[in-house]
């Protein structure tokens, strides 16, 4: 019997020119803090405030992400993979580290591109806590 993957969250993606601004919107609007927020080595920064990740960038370097639309964190980015494949699915980007573990970019058959990410024990104490 095949047993479902677990996904500990799903975020909804925006993209944006300036993040500070916002992460202010979005802050007034929703009461929610800011929960991570990182720069990656391409200059893109990356926040997550309620279910909502944040990247932001000048429009050359956010254009390869764009068709991104959503980001999902998994427990185990390799079975992830063997279930992508198995789906058909075409690898974007990945495996690779990330500020917060490891991720993975896939287009599944129909279309859809979807960011897997497996996070590390650091960013799960800075999430406060992995789930039961």
């Amino acid at each position: 019997m095949l047993v479902g993957m677990r996904i500990f969250r799903t975020y909804a993606r925006v993209y944006a020119a300036d993040l500070d601004a916002v992460l202010t919107s979005l802050g007034t609007v929703t009461g929610e803090p800011v929960t991570t927020r990182f720069t990656m080595p391409n200059g893109l920064e990356l926040a997550a405030i309620g279910q909502v990740l944040v990247v932001a960038g000048d429009e050359r370097t956010l254009e390869p992400y764009k068709a991104t639309s959503a980001t999902l964190i998994v427990d185990d980015l390799d079975e992830c993979q063997t279930r992508l494949d198995r789906a058909g699915a075409e690898l974007v980007r990945g495996p690779q580290a990330v500020p917060t573990g490891r991720n993975l970019t896939a287009r599944l058959p129909g279309g859809v591109q979807i960011e897997y990410v497996e996070w590390d024990e650091a960013q799960w104490e800075r999430a406060g806590g992995r789930p039961a």
